[in-house]
């Protein structure tokens, strides 16, 4: 095994080897150079670049150039998904419902446009074909491990080159992470969190992607520093939407919707108080914004951002601006203390606002058979790997100080929750369109109107995601895009049964497990969310803007299997 120096060494030669044959040196000003070649110099030298077209191989059928229908010009894109998914510039797409696809297999194939999000300028494509249903697709990396230095490849469509459609490819380094750029003479489009490389990325390359040197993707090409009077030729500096933006917005691009960015509603500045280093503070803030409603106030020291530690104003920019709007999210701030004792700290949750950009409403509107497919796969795939049986889930809760237990059973669009034991135990159902409770062994009465309302709107909600006939069961069901539950990607889900009655159901992105439902309760949302833990499962009950923790339950046991109907008949009167 060869030791790190070594090897080092041994790629660095290589390295420069490459370079000299490249550049098609001979052998004496190699001797200039003072390089000795030999032959385990030359085999390293061509064992990397054999490596390097492998790669680009690999990738280049997962390019694409991208055009309007019936427009000059075009763009780049990248397939990010093997269904056929396919990510791309806003501002090559723009607006138009159809675009043309041409892979590298001289083909071109038609796609229709999802999502869109104009302040990130990015825009997600399907493509269509009916003979195939697979699609070349590369793995998305992670740009929050990226450093200055690291090697990337940009591939595209740069001048309409390619008649072919096989992508240009270019090479460099990462000049710099965490970029915050806006482009020339917009208001609106803001790379809140870009990559700044210095691959030359060209007109014809936006929308193309920016691959590690393991062929992962890192970004979306798309802004670059061009020369005007050399026809637009890049300067050496460009720039790549990062991944990790990106992903942050691809479930709601995919639920065909207008994406906005995040935004406090307020702004901090580097402040120096008592000859100390600057520290991020806040300088205003609107007073109807929902950062203030929770207590952020003026003079507030920005400590930390979603646990991360924040040194400056622009790293809480970048950080705020590459999240979607909707987003709840943690502050932890450093606050003077009005007597002149120590500082306090304080911590805020909040949702973020929408940050305005692109179309005005009504100019731009997802396809609603798009927005239907996208719905019916979700549930697919919920349905493939979920039992159409009822379940029984054995609990255990605080309430009036003691612990009690509860049993919550399900059967279809019937709900039976039992709380405590003995005389004292409460049972109510909502058995499908109406409900009764009972105490004990006391008389049998109708359920009162808001828990009937709370019971059977989870109960039709999870009804209709867990059947295959579920539609019928409810007024409207409609993926509507991405939340983030405990750490996690989730997949949101919004449904209105024939009452009216308004639920969201969240998914797990990628198991599509069942792990959260939201629901109305007076005047506010209460949030609902099942957590994984080291003896089994919890639920947390918290208010849906807030965070703020209102229950926690301790989940004792969950079993799928089918429940009596008796169950959730209701007693003969007087029983």
């Amino acid at each position: 095994m060869p030791s790190l120096a070594g090897l080092t060494l041994t790629l660095s030669r290589g390295l420069l080897v490459c370079g000299l044959l490249v550049c098609g040196l001979g052998s004496a000003h190699a001797q200039d150079a003072k390089v000795e070649l030999d032959a385990a110099d030359l085999k390293a030298a061509r064992l990397l670049e054999a490596r390097q077209m492998t790669l680009i191989r690999r990738l280049a059928p997962a390019v694409a150039a991208v055009f309007k229908e019936g427009e000059p010009g075009g763009g780049s894109g990248v397939i990010v998904d093997p269904r056929g998914y396919v990510l791309t510039n806003f501002h090559v797409s723009g607006t138009a419902k159809r675009l043309r696809i041409g892979l590298n297999d001289g083909r071109t194939y038609k796609a229709r446009l999802l999502g869109i999000d104009p302040g990130g300028d990015i825009a997600l494509l399907r493509l269509e074909d009916r003979q195939r249903s697979r699609w070349p697709a590369v793995p998305l990396g992670n740009s929050d491990l990226l450093r200055p230095g690291a090697r990337v490849y940009a591939m595209g469509n740069p001048f309409l080159l390619a008649e072919d459609y096989s992508p240009t490819v270019t090479q460099g380094v990462v000049s710099g992470i965490h970029r915050y750029r806006t482009g020339s003479g917009s208001t609106d489009l803001v790379y809140g969190d870009c990559i700044q490389i210095d691959a030359s990325i060209n007109p014809g390359n936006s929308g193309g992607p920016l691959f590690s040197s393991t062929g992962e993707l890192l970004g979306i090409n798309g802004l670059g520093g061009f020369r005007p009077d050399r026809v637009r030729i890049n300067v050496g500096v460009g720039f790549a939407a990062s991944i990790t933006q990106i992903k942050n917005f691809l479930l709601d691009l995919r639920a065909s919707r207008q994406c906005y960015h995040g935004t406090m509603n307020a702004t901090v500045k580097d402040l120096t108080r008592g000859g100390k280093t600057p520290r991020p503070t806040v300088d205003s803030i609107s007073p109807t914004s929902k950062a203030y409603l929770a207590g952020l106030r003026l003079g507030d020291v920005i400590r930390t951002f979603e646990g991360e530690r924040i040194r400056s104003q622009n790293q809480l920019l970048t950080r705020v601006s590459r999240l979607p709007s909707e987003r709840r999210v943690r502050l932890l701030v450093e606050r003077a203390s009005e007597e002149g004792g120590p500082p306090r700290e304080l911590t805020f949750v909040f949702r973020l606002e929408p940050l305005w950009s692109g179309p005005h409403q009504g100019q731009w509107a997802g396809d609603k058979k798009l927005i239907e497919r996208e719905t019916n796969e979700v549930l697919a795939a919920y349905r493939a790997t979920r039992p159409a049986l009822g379940w029984m889930r054995r609990e255990r809760l605080k309430s009036g100080g003691k612990l009690v237990e509860r049993v919550v059973r399900a059967r279809g669009r019937q709900l039976r929750v039992e709380t405590g034991v003995g005389a004292q135990r409460l049972v109510e159902v909502f058995e499908g369109s109406n409900g009764w409770q009972r105490r004990g062994e006391g008389p049998v009465s109708d359920l009162p109107a808001a828990r009937r309302d709370e019971l059977g709107g989870t109960a039709q909600a999870l009804a209709a995601i867990g059947h295959p006939q579920g539609r019928v069961l409810i007024s409207s069901m409609v993926f509507t895009g991405g939340e983030w539950i405990d750490g996690r990607p989730a997949i949101r889900l919004e449904i209105r049964d024939r009452a009216g009655r308004k639920r969201k159901v969240y998914l797990d992105a990628e198991t599509h497990a069942l792990v959260g439902i939201a629901q109305p309760a007076g005047d506010r949302w209460i949030e609902e969310t099942y957590l994984k833990t080291p003896r089994g499962s919890r639920i947390r009950r918290v208010d849906y803007e807030s965070g703020e923790l209102l229950e926690e339950i301790e989940v004792l046991e969950l079993r799928h299997e089918a429940q009596p109907a008796q169950l959730f008949q209701r007693p003969p009167s007087g029983s």
